[in-house]
């Protein structure tokens, strides 16, 4: 597990977001990224988009969740190089700047 690897969960996808220092956990706390068509209302600083294998998604970070390492799908893709914008994404859910 590592911080900003998407993985397959049930039918979506989700990003990892917490830190790699918390490996030793049995859960990672994850926010679903839905397709861009099926987003309502996202906001520009808190719902990000992101390209994935040549669709659109939104990261829902208002649904961040903890979730069983277990449950969690194949490793899809990383988003690391974009990880100014997710980490200002959680920092505006929860400091609201």
């Amino acid at each position: 597990m590592a911080r900003f690897y998407v993985y397959q969960f049930g039918r979506g996808l989700v990003v990892d977001i917490q830190s790699n220092l918390l490996d030793t956990l049995h859960t990672r706390v994850v926010v679903p990224l839905v397709p861009e068509s099926e987003a309502k209302r996202a906001a520009e600083r808190l719902n990000p988009r992101f390209e994935i294998d040549g669709t659109t998604y939104v990261m829902m970070t208002e649904f961040l969740a903890a979730v069983p390492v277990a449950r969690l799908g194949i490793h899809i893709t990383i988003l690391s190089h974009r990880s100014d914008e997710i980490t200002a994404a959680t920092d505006f859910l929860f400091q609201g700047f």
